[in-house]
């Protein structure tokens, strides 16, 4: 078992044009966690395999594992069972939710010490604009705003284009503008390389992800191919209302499904026409409506089948 990234080969450092289309970057199989007497990450014996250009949203509620799989493919927290790692420390970024570092150092002494050039060198203020850190360089790191430590860490994290980036809810602690901008640019960067990106945001994946895994309470609900994803639990939309109005509300014969807020209902539409139905029927009623991103509409069925099957 592999507790922490090779310096060593394993498929690592080689050309992208090379990589076998058959050998995963990264394969996870069984991966168990304990933490006293809770298991907190239990994966399935069959593997989960990401392989180079995959882009793999990670979704799930908070507690359900995801931070812990994180934790576990970097080699911070100890595990039983296999993680194939074929790459280096060399071809690897991540970008935690929360960073614990706070080096008595500015932004720009830690960015040169990195990025191993001068803050004055042309690619380097490039790269650092896209990021919006040409006005935090004279600031000391630890005291730096969430969203201007976070654009430094995403900035970090691939200045060097790794082969394989894992990014811990990157976008959270950015305002709207700044979100999109910084997805765009980890969109350029990472193209054809692979990216394990987990968030709250669905559409911060529904434009760029592959693949989903989805879990729950550290087990797998769901990995596979967007499109597998969408044929498996189809709708047209979720449609959300305050729980409280159930008794106004027209469902007729559409899914309603209870949602983990404790204070909201999910009514599930199949067609346009039915869409445009019920919502009409919530005007009448004075029902405020919500039609939510069909990924999380379609997360919500695949949760709601989990449970089913877990009871």
């Amino acid at each position: 078992m592999k507790n922490s990234i090779s310096e060593e080969s394993g498929g690592a450092g080689a050309d992208p044009g090379e990589e076998s289309p058959q050998e995963p970057l990264l394969s996870l199989k069984g991966v168990k966690v304990r933490r006293w007497r809770n298991q907190i990450l239990d994966l399935p014996d069959e593997s989960i395999d990401i392989f180079l250009g995959d882009t793999v949203g990670l979704i799930g509620e908070n507690g359900a594992g995801k931070t812990t799989l994180i934790n576990c493919i970097v080699g911070k927290i100890a595990y039983q069972g296999s993680i194939e790692r074929n790459f280096t420390i060399r071809d690897f970024g991540v970008q935690f939710q929360s960073n614990d570092y706070d080096p008595p150092v500015k932004v720009k002494e830690l960015v040169e010490a990195v990025c191993q050039k001068s803050a004055s060198n042309p690619a380097l203020k490039a790269a650092m604009k896209e990021f919006e850190l040409e006005g935090i360089l004279l600031k000391k790191v630890k005291k730096l705003s969430g969203g201007e430590r976070k654009r430094l860490t995403l900035f970090l994290a691939i200045f060097k284009k790794p082969k394989l980036l894992i990014l811990d809810e990157p976008t959270s602690a950015l305002d709207y503008q700044k979100r999109r901008k910084i997805l765009h640019t980890l969109k350029v960067a990472m193209d054809q390389k692979t990216v394990l990106i987990s968030t709250h945001y669905y559409d911060d994946i529904e434009d760029w992800a592959n693949k989903i895994l989805i879990l729950e309470k550290g087990k797998v609900v769901f990995f596979g191919t967007v499109k597998e994803l969408e044929d498996r639990y189809p709708l047209y939309s979720l449609v959300r209302i305050p729980m409280d109005m159930r008794e106004k509300a027209d469902f007729g014969s559409l899914r309603v499904i209870e949602l983990d807020d404790e204070v909201n209902l999910g009514v599930v539409t199949r067609s346009e026409k039915e869409e445009d139905e019920f919502l009409a029927s919530c005007r009448r009623a004075s029902i405020p409506a919500h039609r939510e991103e069909k990924l999380y509409g379609i997360y919500v069925l695949a949760l709601d089948e989990f449970k089913e099957r877990e009871q």
